[in-house]
């Protein structure tokens, strides 16, 4: 992420003090800024290899008197801007006069004041939030198949994605990937990687290495369609993978995640924006998963899925997936902490839920064979679990551990690329 910093003083300032004050910034924030390049919060900046730098705009209102300055320095784009200012020689008012305007305009920004709190812990925060915001207005999203035709509340017009978050979806044939397996693709490649995996397994149970070898084998694929369509994100039919090729995309997609590919099972739109979000946020492979046991009384939700990234997990077995029988899953334990869990929904993609859940020990929650393979179960508490039983945004639910709660919010109170479009 490249950043764009510029420094604004009034020419009635005393140009000793405004030397002074451009020194001290300079000195304090030169390592988040070194050689113009910054990263997101923990890890690298998303997006497809050869990509553009996204370029965040970092105003330094370093006197009051500037606003007419900054805001023709900022001109017509709309990657949020922040704001940095001074508490001290009328900076901060300068500041708060250009956001307002920023915000009559439908464009997204933040005042950070220097000196103050964790300001540099918040500046860092905020110039990743910017640089996602402006990667999702070019970032790419593969839809393999469409979406599965269970999700009732969870099939949005690929315009809609367009509107509300940026993306543009781009619509390809599972038909492919079929054709590509049956053709025996990826063979030659697939026995050292499935070597590697049963390496780190705590054991091999349903499947065969033959069928390992098959799962692995479309991971390979589905990364060169990745790499072949400059996509930064793929959702994928992959029930329908069932019946074709008599394997499932759970190791493919888990292994993608890991690698920062965000990479979601079903079709799932809405999922995969959430995934790209707190991947974006928190630097870190996601955990897209069913609620598949509320209980309001002991206050706890249970997420299960197949095809948990293996980062995120201390243990884990193969298996096979869990509906069918058939394929690679994955049966992964998750270690003692707090997660975070969010949702994007609603018709226009406006909506959101995020929250936080303690994980629950699986010698109080033991493992379970009616449910996906991986299964966690979080102490969310019991004004949650109502919640979600009462106002569901759909049903897969995206989980990351640690607190990004208060991330999650700023993010999603930044306005939307069509409210900027219209100026709204």
């Amino acid at each position: 992420m490249e950043v764009d910093l510029s420094f604004f003083a009034s020419p009635l300032a005393h140009q000793e003090a405004v030397e002074a004050s451009e020194a001290w910034v300079r000195g304090e924030i030169g390592d988040l800024v070194a050689g113009g390049m910054t990263r997101l919060a923990a890890g690298e900046a998303p997006g497809r290899a050869g990509s553009e730098a996204t370029r965040v705009p970092l105003a330094v209102v370093l006197t009051g008197g500037t606003e007419d300055k900054i805001l023709a320095w900022l001109g017509d784009q709309t990657c949020p801007t922040l704001l940095l200012a001074l508490p001290h020689s009328n900076s901060l008012p300068a500041a708060m006069e250009v956001l307002a305007r920023l915000g009559q305009l439908g464009r997204a920004g933040r005042i950070i004041v220097a000196g103050r709190g964790d300001w540099r812990g918040d500046l860092a925060a905020a110039l990743g939030q910017a640089a996602l915001a402006a990667f999702l207005r070019t970032a790419r999203i593969g839809l393999l198949g469409g979406p599965s035709s269970w999700l009732a509340a969870s099939s949005p017009d690929p315009t809609v994605v367009r509107r509300a978050w940026g993306p543009e979806v781009v619509t390809l044939p599972l038909s492919d990937v079929a054709a590509r397996y049956r053709a025996g693709d990826g063979s030659g490649a697939a026995r050292g990687e499935t070597a590697d995996l049963l390496r780190r397994a705590a054991g091999l149970v349903e499947p065969g290495e033959a069928t390992l070898d098959g799962a692995v084998r479309l991971y390979r694929i589905l990364r060169d369609i990745v790499e072949a369509n400059r996509l930064d994100a793929l959702t994928v039919r992959c029930f329908d993978l069932l019946g074709d090729i008599g394997n499932t995309g759970c190791l493919a997609l888990s292994k993608l995640n890991d690698e920062g590919l965000v990479a979601a099972c079903e079709g799932d739109l809405p999922a995969t924006l959430t995934m790209m979000i707190l991947s974006g946020l928190t630097g870190r492979a996601c955990f897209m998963a069913n609620p598949s046991d509320l209980d309001v009384k002991a206050q706890t939700a249970t997420f299960a899925h197949c095809s948990v990234p293996l980062s995120l997990v201390q243990s884990f077995r193969l298996r096979s997936h869990f509906e069918s029988g058939l394929g690679v899953g994955i049966e992964g334990h998750f270690a003692p902490g707090v997660m975070t869990v969010a949702r994007i929904g609603g018709e226009d993609l406006s909506r959101f839920t995020v929250f936080t859940g303690t994980v629950v020990p699986e010698e109080s929650a033991p493992f379970r064979e009616d449910l996906c393979r991986t299964q966690v179960t979080l102490k969310v508490g019991e004004a949650m679990v109502r919640e979600l039983l009462r106002r569901p945004l759909g049903n897969h639910h995206v989980l990351v551990p640690g607190d990004h709660v208060r991330a999650f919010l700023d993010f999603g109170s930044l306005p939307r690329p069509d409210e900027a479009r219209s100026g709204a």
